[in-house]
């Protein structure tokens, strides 16, 4: 093991999280904006490849050998793994590595048989797994990818919880008991994701709760661990009932579970109104009222009215200005929780007013969010409300949210996403002319005159599924975001999943319905033959043109500009243009190479991927140099 390269490895990733996001306020005019991020991509792309050399020439050698561990090595290796899980930078560093250590001393814990090193591990790889479901389960679309880490997470917690049987318990030293009552409260998080909870999740998450609530009420482990800090389990235990809410969404849930949840997060509150100092160390008031006024209301004991009264007081309280945990939940869930007591079908034109104003507020927050917050976390928090979004025709739209969103969380994708409408509808402007043909059918377009007649609409339709292509993207930004290495094989499954997640979420839209055929068909081959997702025939769709043009301007895009990519070296337009003839018929629609050898054509994408870019580049600069002060709501 070398210590030094594990240390250098931790400073590279966290000094390129810093490099891909440069702080706007120090930059002297939106020209410097693209200039610097070309020149720290750059240097990214030698930092990644010094970190792929010390992966696999240290790293991964190290995670996959079973030679003992000194106790020296075991400390080294766990301040390494706590510094990379600091929540205040976990998302600098890698939680790859963090899990593959963990792995390693999993291994060296189980050969030595020491049960308190193995119980610190098992407490870390539950931590590990709960982090990965996290951010798996934010894919709706595709829970199996998260399957495999909410298995590895049950069974690291249920081995540590099997000493919590007394004579098991009894032979324990202090560390050790305290690991596995730690374990106890993470454990019924398992039933939990980010993209909704169904019924009997729901009810089971209660039943594991109760079973963790039980070993505080349980004299035998208060008069075991008299040092432990009961009053801090029991609270977060209580608050755990809230976390279920947090998952409900429009699901139903049982009477029966609502009323525990209810009772058990009122004796929450009634240990913060009897010790509000000790209690505001574990959570803010704020959080406590928000989610017991959700159980409250859906337990019955508020009507609607009520109900919006007191979750608009919260929202009014709030701190726009504050990025700690707690402070990004309120601002976050108070608009989540606020708009799940409406429905389109009973919205009143006060509600718009104060839905708009919900939705503008939390995207100017996200929009101040420093580099310090983690982005994870944010995600989490933000994935539900975009589950949860509820149009406003001619106010809020779901695609203007969306893109708004995505250049706060990450404007490499907000700029790659002008990028591919821009070039997508110049070559439709172009194929309309020279072949309007490909056209008839789409949107009931019977004739080439239908088409001539319809081109402006076109191409708007067309500009508009290019602007959200990779709306599935958003809640997954995280991983997308990682560029200090090659992805591993579950990362490429995680980002495989964004057409699919992009076209789910925008099914659900007026605004974005007709684009969902784009989003999902856009890394799919011509032909079909390869590209994701794998059973998607874009052969089906009546907007297969349109797949096929964004198809090419996203590769486009992707292929001439270095920004976001720290291993592949940007082309120029000659280059692409040549991998789109070797790959006609296959890869790219046939009729791509007659549009590319028209000097017009030609001209306008050397536009676009100059000066154009660089426009689009100051946009993104100008929208986060700008801080907004929200109104309070009507």
């Amino acid at each position: 093991m070398n210590r030094d390269i594990l240390d250098n490895y931790v400073r590279r990733m966290s000094y390129i999280r810093t490099l891909s996001s440069p702080t706007i306020s120090e930059l002297e005019n939106a020209g410097d904006y693209s200039s610097k991020l070309r020149e720290n991509f750059d240097r990214i792309g030698d930092l990644a490849a010094e970190n792929k050399r010390a992966l696999e020439d240290v790293i991964f050698p190290f995670t996959q050998s079973d030679e003992p561990l000194s106790d020296e090595e075991i400390a080294f290796i766990r301040e390494l793994n706590e510094s990379m899980a600091d929540e205040k930078v976990a998302d600098n560093l890698d939680k790859v590595v963090i899990s593959l250590i963990n792995d390693r001393l999993m291994r060296d814990a189980q050969s030595k048989g020491d049960i308190s090193y193995l119980l610190h591990e098992l407490h870390s790889r539950v931590v590990v797994c709960h982090t990965f479901l996290t951010i798996t389960g934010r894919i709706s679309n595709n829970k199996a990818i998260s399957e495999d880490f909410r298995y590895r997470g049950l069974e690291a917690a249920q081995k540590a919880m099997e000493y919590l049987e007394p004579d098991k318990f009894d032979e324990l030293p202090d560390d050790a008991r305290y690991n596995v009552l730690a374990v106890t409260m993470i454990y019924p998080g398992f039933w939990a994701t980010q993209s909704g909870i169904a019924r009997d999740e729901a009810h089971h998450y209660v039943e594991e709760l109760d079973r963790a609530y039980n070993i505080y009420e349980n004299d035998y482990y208060r008069d075991a661990c008299p040092e432990y800090d009961w009053e801090a389990y029991r609270f977060r235990v209580l608050g755990q009932y809230g976390v279920i809410l947090d998952s409900l969404y429009r699901t139903e849930i049982s009477e029966d579970d609502i009323q525990v949840i209810s009772h058990r997060l009122a004796d929450q509150d009634a240990m913060f109104e009897e010790d509000p100092k000790k209690c505001s160390k574990w959570c803010s008031r704020q959080v406590v009222e928000l989610r017991r006024y959700r159980a409250m209301y859906l337990n019955g004991e508020f009507d609607d009215e009520e109900y919006s009264r007191v979750m608009l007081e919260l929202y009014r309280n709030r701190d726009r200005d504050a990025f700690d945990h707690d402070n990004l939940y309120v601002n976050v869930y108070s608009v989540v929780y606020g708009s799940l007591a409406l429905t389109p079908a009973r919205i009143r034109e006060r509600n718009k007013d104060l839905l708009g104003q919900y939705y503008n507020d939390v995207c100017d927050y996200v929009f101040k969010m420093s580099d310090n917050v983690p982005l994870s976390e944010m995600l989490g928090l933000y994935t539900p409300l975009l589950f949860n979004f509820i149009e406003i025709p001619g106010r809020t739209t779901f695609e203007d949210m969306v893109i708004r969103s995505l250049a706060a969380f990450h404007p490499t994708t907000y700029v790659h996403s002008l990028m591919v409408a821009q070039i997508s509808a110049c070559l439709c402007s172009h194929l309309i002319d020279a072949h309007p043909e490909y056209f008839i059918g789409m949107l009931d377009y019977r004739t080439v005159d239908d088409v001539k007649r319809a081109r402006e609409a076109i191409l708007n339709f067309t500009y508009h599924a290019g602007l959200c292509h990779d709306f599935g993207k958003l809640p997954i930004v995280d991983t997308v975001y990682i560029y200090g290495r090659k992805l591993l094989d579950f990362e490429f499954d995680i980002i495989r999943q964004h057409p699919d997640l992009g076209a789910e979420l925008m099914e659900k839209h007026e605004s974005t319905r007709l684009y969902a055929d784009i989003a999902r068909g856009h890394h799919r081959w011509y032909d079909n033959s390869k590209g994701y997702p794998e059973d998607y025939n874009t052969n089906t769709s009546q907007f297969k043109t349109i797949i096929d043009i964004v198809a090419c301007a996203d590769c486009m895009d992707a292929a001439t500009d270095s920004i976001g990519r720290s291993y592949n070296t940007e082309k120029n337009l000659d280059d692409f243009i040549e991998e789109v003839i070797e790959g006609t018929g296959t890869r790219y629609a046939p009729y791509l190479p007659g549009l590319f050898e028209d000097p017009a054509v030609r001209d306008d994408m050397d536009y676009i991927l100059s000066d154009g870019r660089n426009l689009n580049y100051r946009n993104a600069y100008m929208l986060l140099r700008e801080v907004r002060k929200p109104q309070e709501p009507v």
